[in-house]
């Protein structure tokens, strides 16, 4: 992958490690999952688990998670579109593995899910309920898998539109993000389908941009950081629609992110995290039923002030066991062939 432009400069020891790939962007990677596994684990598990008296536990924690969309998903495409902007302009015999790829593995987990769900009726998601909803899913995903169909489908059409301007592409997939509030469906994952397109597309086909991010946004995380939680805490409070706030917040924590994202590539967490974030796919399978698991046990919060302190930990323990259980139910999986 082409090294940042010389008015972007990184310090090399977040730009690369051995292999050629962006430290930062594996960094980046491992946070955004831990977010997802984190954001199912507070929606799912928490809202559940919660005693009714301390539900301004769980509500605190949904802020919270909320007011990280616009990051979580966007900025894992963005990274997602970057690691595969050398594909895009190669002809279609040597990248169609990047659509193949990724919507056969969505196909195989979209039928295990289906049938683990079919049994497993106590976790909150969206479940393939009988055949025609499969191949309905098939064509436009609608469970928690969405995220491998979306990145088949992304690639294809960044392959397809990799010939034309690139401002003109991301100025039409922007209006299309903004106008997928509109689509007529409740699903809200369908529609997520169509919004996020325009963030692969960044990363896909200006790579240079998304470079030039990680010099001097990785600078100034303290300004960006407030004109971020300034826009997730008043947009929503004039009537703001959530697709607008997502799209329109997103414009700031997407550089954030990355910014907040070299920084700790320079840190001890580093090594930990782009680990993760190089095992992303067997967290995002695997993490979704694990968190069903966990519903079946019975509630370790109690009341009063220790239950409020179990609730606040409980998210981030959960997201832990969750992520180390899916990391070594895998590795299980890979020795069994």
């Amino acid at each position: 992958m082409p090294l940042p432009p010389a008015d972007a400069p990184v310090d090399a020891r977040t730009e690369r490690r051995a292999g050629g790939r962006m430290l930062w962007v594996d960094v980046a990677k491992g946070v955004c999952i831990l977010l997802v596994v984190l954001h199912h684990a507070v929606v799912k598990d928490l809202a559940l688990q919660t005693p009714a008296p301390l539900s301004a536990v769980a509500d605190a924690w949904h802020w919270v998670t909320m007011a990280l969309k616009p990051v979580r998903m966007p900025l894992f495409f963005v990274l997602s579109g970057l690691v595969a902007s050398g594909a895009v302009r190669r002809p279609w015999a040597q990248a169609r593995r990047r659509v193949l790829s990724p919507y056969y593995l969505y196909v195989v987990w979209l039928v295990l899910q289906g049938a683990f769900f079919s049994v497993e009726r106590l976790l909150p998601m969206n479940r393939t309920q009988d055949l025609g909803e499969l191949v309905a899913d098939l064509v436009w995903a609608s469970t928690g898998l969405w995220f491998l169909y979306a990145l088949a489908v992304y690639f294809a059409l960044a392959r397809l539109l990799s010939g034309l301007p690139v401002l003109p592409v991301l100025a039409a997939s922007t209006v299309v993000s903004a106008l997928a509030g509109l689509l007529p469906t409740d699903d809200w994952n369908r529609v997520s389908v169509v919004f996020h397109f325009t963030f692969f597309a960044v990363g896909a086909l200006a790579p240079d941009l998304v470079r030039r991010w990680a010099g001097p946004a990785s600078r100034v995380p303290r300004r960006l950081g407030l004109a971020y939680l300034a826009l997730v805490v008043v947009l929503p409070l004039l009537g703001v629609p959530r697709i607008s706030v997502m799209l329109v917040a997103s414009v700031v924590g997407v550089p954030l992110g990355i910014g907040l994202c070299v920084r700790l590539a320079e840190g001890r967490a580093a090594r930990v995290l782009a680990w993760l974030g190089r095992r992303t796919l067997p967290i995002y399978v695997l993490h979704a039923p694990l968190l069903a698991l966990a519903l079946h046990l019975p509630s370790p919060i109690g009341t009063g002030w220790l239950g409020a302190a179990e609730a606040t930990a409980y998210p981030v323990l959960l997201s832990a066991v969750a992520v180390a259980a899916a990391l070594a139910l895998h590795a299980v999986l890979r020795r069994l062939g």
